[in-house]
């Protein structure tokens, strides 16, 4: 279990694998992070609706660019920092979900600057890049919550 554990947590964590496992449990008490995957996931389609012309949504990259009005964004600023701030795994789901955001505004920027062969460049390379990071950080919670569930 350590593996995955020391993933997020770093692998020079001084606590047990059921401290570290309770801590990031109570830091998720606050965030529904099948949910949080599920709506990451989900914003490539958006986007991809949107470069088509058939979206029904009206995105404004300044908003899109802030990655504190997503649920995850507010557990991020608020919670999640007061609770696993310290740890490696959790400064890197902050610095990719701040990136996921700007590449989000980013495709809706550059579609809205008539410039749609590069939206859907930076929306296959960059956004996807970082959309998969962000999804990967949010499994590996989702993981240590789940095995400690088990224990």
């Amino acid at each position: 279990m350590f593996g995955f554990l020391a993933s997020f947590f770093g692998s020079n964590v001084q606590d047990t694998d059921s401290t570290l496992s309770a801590e990031m449990a109570r830091a998720a008490d606050e965030l529904d992070i099948e949910t949080a995957i599920a709506s990451h996931a989900n914003w490539k389609l958006r986007l991809e609706l949107y470069l088509s012309g058939t979206s029904q949504e009206a995105f404004t990259p300044a908003i899109v660019c802030s990655d504190n009005h997503c649920d995850l964004g507010r557990w991020i600023h608020g919670k999640g920092t007061t609770h696993l701030g310290k740890y490696p795994g959790f400064s890197a789901l902050r610095t990719h979900h701040k990136m996921f955001h700007l590449a989000a505004s980013n495709v809706i920027s550059l579609m809205q600057a008539d410039q749609k062969l590069e939206a859907k460049k930076v929306l296959t390379t960059q956004f996807t890049e970082i959309s998969a990071k962000v999804l990967g950080d949010l499994q590996l919670m989702h993981k240590v919550v789940e095995n400690h569930k088990v224990h």
